[in-house]
């Protein structure tokens, strides 16, 4: 499958060349369905069932992406029937046939053997008759699922329960460069070529209507009627939401979704920090934590507070650099508070974001103490561990720096493994444990499904060459990169595209900020530690490998819905972290690419700015 046009028109790879022509546009002639694409036909078929063109348009919006989402990376089975063949350069091709027979040819879409090449099957004319995925009639299964019509019947339950769902969703095409929102007919909106199609819930706060088509006046819809040359709108994928906690008796894993929150606040909404403030609440005797820096979250703060007010021991480590500053502004703030704290003050980082809760619990992950992270505007994993083993072992790494030993002048710990609820844990922690090169390179090295990694960075040599590795041997491999780091000259992305393998760029506001690596529905990777160098031989880190196929399966669907999620424009090009690429973030007060400039100070979100393409804009 090359291009889902709507339900009922799908590109196919016919002659293998990777390229839809245009004989390779299959059309299903017996069902009717709707896309986001308007046309006259499909006006006609709304006022046939009394529903808006906005309706229909959203209902397009519902079934394009579950077309998608059902003929993605399947196998296609095509039955072609009452087939015409004319005469000439087909009949010189294959001699044994005559003019004006009539074939019935079976076909599958992949590069398997054929007695006829579907490039002279470009000659034929041919009737398209049956689409089948995994032995499933395609049109049964847009029927059963309610997002097609059969001819001269009346819609289905399920169809109306669809049409329910759209309107409940409020769908809206926003643009991210004039932050004007449109209804779904809204001319204007469908002209838009730096706009998406998400529901109202997600709109940032300061988006504004579009004053024609939100205005008192009726307009007449204008669906149908743009002219060819005219570009609609991209389409950021709804897909329904995952589970984003795991829990057994002892095991507490977080997941925040960061397409989501367009917009960073202190609110401590979410459950991590929820989790992480009641845990502040029921320590008794000791809370040690180690955190990269501290942006005001007054929930945290003040739990904070009120457990030194209650005699529990807070003692905390952090980052600074020779200059006594923190890459958060309120970190310097958080250690005149709680006074019984050390930091790190060299060139090389202590980024490490774990808390030890009475010698038994262990919290740690990706997240730092930030508005960005305990909000949801970032992607992280986060796992909360009730294990006095555990405790223990990060007790022991914490006490080294606490004394004032950083990186190198620290010891190795040994006996850093255990078992919690039928899962076996490995804790790492740099640049002692050479965590990537002793650990995660080996696991690499015996994959034999998949490999998925979420992760905000990917610098390390060895580490990208057992990716390419892997994938020679026929292992699929996913990233998601955050676009923050991207374009930097020692990133990986560009090696690991040449060589094949499936690498997205993010292109929401908020950033990939996890560090993490899915295999094989077994290994579950999550730590502090960038895949970088420096985050395996510098900087102070930890990362836990976790061998338990139920976790490993619950991340695999969240990673699974989040590249759904990011378009497959993105396994192309590389979004640019602040600008109209990535929703949301010139309107979100954060300076997303580390420029010193926020929103519209940044060249490439000021208005009538173009993309750079090739060195030019």
């Amino acid at each position: 499958m090359l291009k889902v046009i709507s339900p009922t028109q799908i590109f196919i790879d016919l002659n293998n060349n990777g390229i839809a022509n245009e004989h390779e546009l299959i059309t299903l002639e017996n069902i009717r369905s709707f896309s986001t694409k308007p046309s006259k036909m499909q006006s006609q078929l709304a006022h046939e069932l009394k529903i808006t063109n906005e309706d229909a348009l959203g209902f397009g919006f519902l079934a394009e992406n579950f077309a998608k989402e059902t003929l993605e990376n399947k196998k296609i089975k095509l039955i072609y029937k009452n087939s015409y063949v004319p005469s000439g350069h087909f009949l010189n091709k294959f001699p044994l046939l005559k003019a004006g027979k009539m074939l019935k040819l079976t076909r599958f879409a992949a590069p398997t053997g054929s007695q006829i090449s579907f490039f002279d099957c470009s000659l034929c004319q041919v009737q398209h008759d049956i689409i089948y995925i995994d032995n499933k009639n395609y049109e049964n299964i847009l029927l059963e699922r309610g997002f097609a019509l059969e001819k001269g019947k009346a819609p289905s339950a399920q169809f109306e329960q669809n049409l329910q769902k759209v309107q409940k969703l409020n769908l809206r095409i926003f643009n991210n460069k004039s932050l004007k929102y449109h209804k779904l007919d809204c001319k204007y909106g469908l002209m838009a070529h730096n706009s998406q199609i998400i529901p109202a819930f997600q709109l940032p706060k300061d988006a504004k209507p579009c004053k024609f088509c939100f205005s008192k006046q009726k307009v007449k819809s204008r669906i149908g009627l743009l002219p060819h040359h005219q570009k609609t709108n991209d389409v950021i994928p709804y897909v329904e939401s995952p589970a984003t906690i795991y829990q057994t008796n002892s095991i507490k894993i977080f997941l925040t979704d960061f397409t989501k929150t367009l917009k960073p606040n202190n609110n401590c909404n979410t459950d991590v920090c929820k989790t992480l403030v009641n845990e502040i609440n029921q320590a008794q005797n000791s809370i040690d934590f180690a955190i990269y820096g501290y942006t005001k979250v007054p929930a945290i703060q003040q739990a904070l507070e009120n457990a030194q007010r209650r005699r529990v021991k807070v003692r905390f480590i952090y980052d600074l650099d020779e200059k006594n500053n923190n890459i958060y502004p309120d970190t310097n703030y958080l250690a005149e508070i709680l006074t019984n704290n050390q930091h790190d003050l060299t060139n090389q980082l202590m980024h490490d974001k774990f808390f030890i809760f009475d010698g038994k619990k262990v919290l740690t992950g990706s997240a730092n103490i930030s508005n960005t992270d305990m909000s949801g505007f970032n992607s992280n994993v986060v796992i909360l561990i009730n294990s006095e083993k555990i405790a223990d072992i990060y007790t022991r790494e914490f006490e080294q720096m606490f004394s004032g030993k950083f990186h190198t002048q620290k010891s190795k710990i040994d006996d850093k493994s255990e078992i919690i609820d039928d899962s076996e844990f490995q804790v790492c922690f740099s640049p002692a444990d050479t965590a990537i090169t002793e650990k995660i390179i080996p696991l690499i090295d015996n994959t034999h499904k998949y490999i998925y990694m979420p992760a905000f960075l990917l610098t390390h040599k060895k580490l990208a060459a057992s990716l390419i590795n892997a994938s020679n041997r026929g292992v699929s491999i996913k990233l998601i990169l955050d676009a923050t780091n991207t374009h930097v000259s020692s990133s990986k992305l560009k090696l690991l595209r040449q060589h094949g393998i499936q690498v997205k760029t993010e292109n929401f506001a908020g950033k990939i900020h996890s560090k993490s690596i899915i295999i094989d529905d077994l290994y579950t990777i999550i730590g502090s530690m960038n895949f970088s160098r420096s985050g395996e031989n510098v900087n102070d880190e930890n990362l836990i490998i976790i061998k338990n196929p139920e976790i490993a399966v619950f991340y695999k669907t969240f990673f699974q819905y989040l590249w759904k999620r990011i378009p497959d424009k993105w396994l192309k090009y590389n979004a640019r972290a602040e600008s109209w690429d990535s929703i949301g973030s010139c309107s979100d007060g954060i300076d997303n690419n580390f420029d010193g400039k926020i929103d519209k100070e940044d060249k490439l979100c000021r208005a009538g700015k173009k993309r750079k393409v090739n060195g030019k804009w």
